[in-house]
């Protein structure tokens, strides 16, 4: 699985490559979609973490 470090290194890449005139902008474009989407999915992972651990063991609801 790629990191952050990763994922920004590979867009700074593409974004050279194209300026450059070496990568066609739909290429570019779907690529930068799909990191968009590994960065979303993995920031949901996060979060989700982030809430189970802070979450307390047992919740109670009571109505009245």
């Amino acid at each position: 699985m790629k990191t952050l470090n990763d994922i920004r290194g590979d867009m700074s890449s593409l974004y050279d490559s194209l300026l450059a005139g070496a990568v066609d902008l739909k290429l570019a474009s779907e690529l930068a979609n799909i990191a968009g989407k590994s960065l979303k999915a993995e920031q949901l992972q996060l979060s989700r973490e982030i809430f189970l651990s802070s979450a307390p063991a047992k919740v109670v609801l009571e109505l009245k």
